[in-house]
């Protein structure tokens, strides 16, 4: 089974779903790195797991602006027919909540990392600069908006799964498979 590069009108393409996976799995690895890094003693451990935090999120971002411009030029299939009105509102704004958030937290991060004093930084070739000057009173303000977006983010991404879940299921529709590239397509 062959899956095309762009989106048709019954799936998503390799691309997007390469975007969606690498995407959902760079997350779920910062989430535990922000464990960790609560949990780990010691400073140069932690400045370590904080270093591949940051470049993880910076990672996030860069896809997350590539899969923005390819959703772009390259629409999604459609929603399936029959959907009720407020499902299909509910769809729009969980997809915007969810780019939205996935934009939001590493630039969060990115302003907490920089009011603490650890903004500037090497990411491969590329200098990331500081946002904003270091401040204590910054520091905690985007210290506690990162974790609030993070929480977000997973109640957010919880209910999408559900749905998810619930169109497979329950609704017995195709919205689960579409995402899935190891999921036989379905044949006339």
């Amino acid at each position: 089974m062959s899956i095309p590069l762009r989106n048709t009108t019954t799936r998503y393409g390799l691309v997007s779903q390469l975007f969606h996976w690498l995407v959902v799995g760079l997350i779920l690895i910062q989430y535990v790195w922000a464990w960790r890094i609560d949990q780990v003693e010691g400073f140069r451990a932690r400045l370590e797991l904080v270093t591949q935090h940051k470049t993880i999120g910076m990672v996030v971002l860069v896809l997350a602006v590539l899969r923005l411009l390819w959703r772009l030029f390259n629409r999604p299939p459609p929603l399936p027919g029959g959907l009720a009105g407020w499902e299909v509102l509910a769809a729009r704004v969980g997809h915007g909540l969810l780019y939205g958030l996935i934009f939001a937290i590493p630039l969060s991060g990115w302003l907490y990392s920089s009011a603490a004093g650890l903004g500037d930084f090497w990411w491969g070739p590329v200098n990331v600069p500081s946002l904003v000057e270091a401040s204590e009173r910054l520091e905690d303000l985007f210290g506690r908006l990162h974790r609030a977006l993070g929480v977000t983010l997973a109640a957010v991404a919880a209910v999408h799964v559900a749905a998810a879940l619930r169109h497979h299921f329950v609704l017995k529709d195709a919205v689960l498979k579409r995402m899935l590239p190891i999921w036989p397509r379905n044949r006339p």
